[in-house]
C-alpha cells in the first residue's frame, strides 16, 4: 500500500497525493457521501465544505460540520482514482410484473402458494429505512415483495418511483437523461451489481431501481457533482411522492419491486417481516 504524502484543499475537492507521485482530486460531496455513516440524499449538501482536513497515519481525516469526523483509509481512495467503464458493465433492466404497484389484501396462509417458493426473508426492526428498491445487489433483484407486520399497526413507506422517473423527465429533463444513461452501482457483501435507475420503452419508463442506502462507492462518471445533483432532483420528487400506510397484522401488503420504493419510519417495537420472490 502506497502512503500518503499530502491533502490540499481545494474549493470544492480535496487533492491527494501519494509518496509514488500519484495524484487525485475527490469532490468533497463524494467524500461526504462516502463517509462512515452515508446521509440520506436529504441531507447530503451538494455544496458541502469540511471544517478541517488533515493526512495522518495514511487516512485522510476530515470533520464535517457539526464536528462529525470520518476517515477514509489511503487503500479506499486509491481504489477509486479511476472511473470505473460503464460500458463494460452489464445491467440488467427490471421490468414491472404487477399491474398496480402495490396493493393490500387480506392475509392467507400462502398468497403466492402454487405460484412461486419465495426465496428470502427479512425483517425491519425499529429503525428507519429509507425508501428504496429491495436487494439491487442482485443482479436480478426480487420481483415481488409481500410484507406482514408481526406487530400492530407496521408503519410503511411507498414511493411509485416509475411515476417519480416520469415526473422527473418532465420537470428536468436534461438531469433524467444523465441519471438514466448511466449504471448506478450497488454492493452488499460479496454481491456487487450495477443497475440503471429506469427501464425505459418506447419513451415510457415501465421500470426502476434504486436504492441510496446500498448504493456503492464506485465512480461510474466524470460528471460527478450532476450525478448527485440528479440523484437530489430524483429524492425529491419521490419525497413528494411519499405514502405512508399502516399495514395491520391481518393485511399483507404485494409490493412490485421494479416499480414501488419500499421503506419504514422509525417505529418503537415494530416489526415487519418480508417475504421475496424472484
Amino acid at each position: 500500500m502506497f502512503a500518503l504524502k499530502s491533502a490540499q484543499r481545494l474549493s470544492r475537492a480535496v487533492r491527494i497525493e501519494w509518496v509514488d507521485g500519484l495524484r487525485a482530486d475527490f469532490t468533497y460531496v463524494w467524500l461526504r457521501d462516502n463517509s462512515q455513516r452515508r446521509p440520506s440524499l436529504v441531507h447530503l449538501e451538494l455544496n458541502t465544505q469540511p471544517e478541517a482536513i488533515d493526512a495522518v497515519d495514511n487516512h485522510l481525516h476530515v470533520v464535517w460540520p457539526p464536528f462529525l469526523a470520518s476517515d477514509y483509509s489511503s487503500e479506499f481512495l486509491r481504489e477509486h482514482t479511476k472511473i470505473k467503464n460503464s460500458k463494460d458493465r452489464k445491467c440488467t433492466s427490471a421490468t414491472k410484473v404487477l399491474a398496480i404497484p402495490w396493493r393490500i389484501q387480506r392475509k392467507q396462509s400462502d398468497i403466492l402458494s402454487g405460484q412461486r417458493l419465495h426465496m428470502a426473508t427479512v425483517e425491519w426492526r425499529d429503525t428507519a429505512v429509507d425508501p428504496g428498491s429491495v436487494w439491487p445487489h442482485l443482479e436480478r433483484i426480487p420481483s415481488v415483495v409481500e410484507v406482514e407486520s408481526v406487530t400492530s399497526l407496521g408503519r410503511v413507506h411507498l414511493v411509485d418511483a416509475v411515476s417519480a422517473l416520469t415526473l422527473m423527465n418532465r420537470s428536468h429533463p436534461e438531469l433524467f437523461r444523465f441519471l438514466t444513461d448511466i449504471p448506478i452501482p450497488y454492493a452488499q457483501g460479496f454481491f456487487q451489481t450495477s443497475h440503471k435507475i429506469a427501464n425505459i420503452e418506447d419513451g415510457r419508463v415501465i421500470g426502476a431501481v434504486f436504492n441510496n442506502t446500498i448504493r456503492s462507492s464506485e465512480i461510474t462518471t466524470e460528471s460527478v457533482e450532476i450525478y448527485y445533483q440528479s440523484m437530489k432532483i430524483f429524492n425529491e420528487i419521490c419525497c413528494n411522492l411519499l405514502q405512508t400506510i399502516e399495514l395491520q397484522p391481518d393485511e399483507t401488503l404485494i409490493v412490485d419491486n421494479a416499480q414501488v420504493l419500499l421503506g419504514a419510519p422509525a417505529q418503537k417495537d415494530r416489526r415487519l417481516r418480508l417475504k421475496l420472490f424472484n
